[in-house]
């Protein structure tokens, strides 16, 4: 068996924890082959470009996706893809960046409103598409740990509604609950506002490694 690891930059590790996660070290823990493709700045869009190029060779899907995907912005932002990437795109997003920076500067997001940067249910129907696409293969769904910019929490938990409520639909998918772990040790897991330390990858990796027992090694 093998693991392919799909997420945003927790899943793909800071700087200092790149090719050490919590994919490399559940891997590890359970003898297994892992393929990352944790991206920066990635959201359950880029997740279905990974899924097409990667997913045919991999047994067990880890999917950890929401932290960009709940974000809120501008209503009127466009969105580039960051996976594939080339140089068109990478200028696009520059424009983009500087639109939603004048659009905060001068209240137009006061004045016409905000939005998730992937809907919710476009977030549910992506990660149902691979689900229901590939039947034969495990996936395990992953919350996304809360964010030390409180404010940014309630999406987040909403985002990881959409997880439980997925996996209590298909038999082949698991919902790894993290989130109140997570909310609980704001200053033990995190290495900024954001980005997980390496206890923090411990401790998804320890979780993994229960659920893979239970329910996969069978």
């Amino acid at each position: 068996m093998s693991i392919l690891a799909l997420g945003d930059c927790n899943t793909l590790g800071d700087v200092y924890f790149e090719n050490n996660s919590y994919p490399e070290k559940f891997a590890r823990r359970v003898n297994l082959d892992v393929i990352n493709c944790g991206y920066t700045m990635s959201t359950t869009r880029e997740m279905l470009h990974f899924a097409k190029k990667y997913i045919k060779d991999s047994d067990i899907i880890l999917i950890q996706y929401g932290l960009v995907d709940s974000w809120k912005t501008f209503k009127y932002a466009p969105y580039v893809l960051y996976y594939p990437d080339n140089l068109y795109r990478k200028i696009a997003r520059k424009f983009v960046k500087k639109y939603k920076k004048i659009a905060r500067k001068i209240g137009l997001n006061k004045l016409l409103g905000t939005k998730n940067v992937v809907p919710i249910e476009e977030y549910q129907a992506n990660i149902e598409f691979l689900i229901k696409r590939y039947p034969n293969k495990i996936f395990i769904l992953i919350d996304t740990p809360p964010n030390r910019d409180l404010s940014r929490n309630s999406e987040i938990k909403r985002y990881n509604s959409i997880l439980e409520k997925i996996s209590s639909i298909y038999k082949n998918c698991y919902h790894l609950k993290i989130y109140e772990t997570f909310e609980k040790n704001l200053n033990n897991y995190y290495l900024d506002e954001t980005h997980l330390n390496d206890q923090g990858y411990e401790t998804i990796a320890k979780e993994l490694q229960k659920t893979y027992k239970e329910y996969i090694s069978l």
